[in-house]
């Protein structure tokens, strides 16, 4: 806990960012699973997973990777962080999806792989969209405030 405490003392949110996501990866990486790790920590790992998805390739990498197994859970860590634009995006780019979305990678990558160019042309708009939005919905702060409000669950 006095290392999250310190942790929270740094003047850069990104720096802190990175300080807690080394703390919980490193727990995380104990166990097969995110068992390990309290709910909270578990928000934080989920919008981490979308994030970095979305930094390399955007909603098709997303879609077309493991991350995309978690899509609900990542929704759901939007909107616990109070980031609701940010969840209905990815709840919009779900609906259009090909067919009914399946956490199962290889039938979600075949899926896509068939999909209409219409389809991954609208993955792309809702991809700009995320990038333009982000100053409207600053997850940065917004995950950091998160932190903070729930101090006493990370790094437990």
């Amino acid at each position: 806990m006095n290392t999250i405490n310190n942790i929270l003392k740094l003047e850069d949110e990104v720096a802190i960012i990175e300080a807690i996501g080394s703390l919980i990866w490193e727990k995380k990486e104990a166990t097969e699973d995110f068992s390990a790790l309290t709910d909270e920590e578990k928000v934080f790992v989920f919008i981490d997973i979308f994030e970095g998805a979305m930094g390399e390739g955007g909603l098709h990498l997303f879609f077309t990777s493991e991350s995309g197994n978690f899509v609900e859970e990542i929704i759901t860590s939007y909107q616990e962080i109070k980031a609701p634009k940010t969840a209905e995006l990815i709840a919009n780019a779900v609906k259009t999806f090909p067919k009914t979305y399946t956490v199962d990678l290889e039938e979600r990558q075949a899926l896509i792989a068939k999909a209409e160019e219409e389809i991954l042309s609208g993955w792309e708009d809702l991809d700009e969209l995320f990038f333009t939005n982000e100053s409207e919905e600053d997850v940065v702060t917004l995950i950091v405030d998160y932190i903070k409000a729930n101090e006493s669950q990370f790094g437990r």
